[in-house]
């Protein structure tokens, strides 16, 4: 047998809320859209250029997955790519390419509510700065934020 290896990881944006479903069997599957840029040169100037992925997500991580990330969150994303066909109604066949994901680490700047004036210390230097501190360090250990995710505190 060859050695071979099929492995996707990109990071981008969430470009359609996540749909959740359930097989006839009761198996979660999440399907969502993620869009990533490439810059090219064109002339003098540096051009964005957009590319979509579908992304899949399977069992207890699709229903996590679809009641953490929203339209418009930055994600990263591990999986494998994965080709296939179907009937679509009009008895045309269609071909599909998605992202099977392993994992899904969603991604914010800092916790919803969080007020930088309710920090203990008044003291500036000693206060992380919003922009480059990890998020941990923003967080109490008594507060309960629903909508961040910390990449090592992820159940799976």
């Amino acid at each position: 047998m060859a050695f071979s290896i099929n492995l996707a990881i990109i990071t981008g944006n969430v470009t359609r809320d996540p749909e959740l479903k359930f097989t006839p069997s009761g198996m979660a599957v999440c399907t969502f859209g993620v869009a990533t840029n490439r810059s090219i040169k064109k002339g003098d100037n540096w051009e964005d250029v957009p590319c979509f992925h579908n992304i899949v997500v399977w069992g207890k991580q699709a229903e996590y997955i679809a009641n953490t990330v929203k339209k418009g969150i930055r994600v990263s994303i591990q999986g494998r790519i994965d080709n296939r066909s179907y009937e679509a109604k009009d008895g045309t066949k269609r071909y599909v390419s998605e992202i099977v994901a392993d994992t899904v680490i969603p991604f914010t700047n800092r916790p919803s509510g969080y007020d930088s004036s309710s920090e203990e210390s008044s003291s500036p230097s000693s206060n992380p700065s919003s922009d480059t501190a990890p998020i941990k360090d923003k967080i109490q250990t008594e507060d309960v934020v629903e909508d961040i995710v910390i990449p090592e505190d992820l159940p799976f």
